[in-house]
């Protein structure tokens, strides 16, 4: 986009929603000649954030590893929120296509399974601070979700509900295996699978249906394959039910008040 184009409409939004709609060119667009441009920035903190997590991401640290001060990376940043904004974009690159499915459920499906892989591919994303959508990849992966759910029983309202859960969903489920996985993979752990140690201790405590779950081994540290499972069978099961729902529901008082999925 040239700079004339950047002056558009989009020059109106907040500061920093501009460069995610491509409508605000960089600082260093003018006088001394720029060192550095945005996507050289961002492509470095991925690279951060996939090594060490957003927490292990700070302005300081991603000038260092750019070999600059860090007022220099205001020249091209408006403020940490920006970039954010920015890697959760990467994050979730180009949404799935928002043509029309025969089969609503197994292209919520398809749809859940590439958000998820999204953040199986930068777990960061799961960390950064929950917004409604209102990026263009993030408002791309809803128009594509809004599209698959077209062929469902689901009203207008209904169908903003049920993108919210299924939003909310992966991220939750995703957010639960991660740190699960982290706790087992934990190289500072010599205690092995603890399921069994804690064995003696439960039957004294009178848990007998706990107990039972751990002598047929159904109560233990999950593996890729169990979190497979288990993901598919959470997902299923919303879809199940959304399969029942009725679109005259759309008129009830609380349906109005429905929250939004959030990018």
């Amino acid at each position: 986009m040239s700079q004339s184009e950047a002056a558009g409409p989009a020059e109106g939004l907040p500061p920093a929603l501009r460069r995610a709609w491509g409508a605000r060119a960089p600082r260093g667009a003018r006088g001394r000649r720029a060192s550095l441009d945005i996507d050289t920035i961002v492509m470095r903190a991925v690279e951060l954030a996939d090594a060490g997590g957003v927490s292990a991401l700070s302005l300081v640290r991603l000038a260092d590893s750019l070999n600059v001060t860090p007022n220099a990376l205001y020249r091209y940043l408006d403020s940490r929120e920006e970039l954010d904004i920015l890697l959760r974009e990467y994050a979730l690159a180009d949404p799935p296509s928002a043509a029309p499915h025969d089969d609503w459920q197994a292209a919520a499906r398809d749809w859940a399974h590439r958000l998820r892989a999204r953040y199986l591919a930068h777990p960061w994303l799961a960390d950064l601070r929950l917004t409604v959508p209102i990026t263009p990849n993030a408002l791309g992966w809803l128009e594509a979700l809004l599209a698959r759910l077209e062929g469902s029983p689901l009203g207008t309202a209904e169908t903003i509900r049920a993108a919210t859960l299924l939003d909310g969903y992966i991220r939750a489920q995703f957010i639960s295996q991660r740190d699960v996985r982290a706790w087992a993979e934990d190289p500072s752990s010599e205690d092995g699978d603890l399921t069994g140690q804690v064995l003696p201790f439960i039957d004294a405590r009178g848990y007998d249906r706990v107990a039972a779950l751990f002598r047929e081994g159904v109560y233990r540290e999950p593996t890729k394959e169990i979190h497979d499972r288990d993901f598919e069978y959470g997902l299923d099961r919303i879809l199940l039910g959304l399969s029942f729902a009725e679109g005259s529901q759309d008129h009830s008082p609380a349906t109005s008040r429905g929250a939004r999925p959030r990018g």
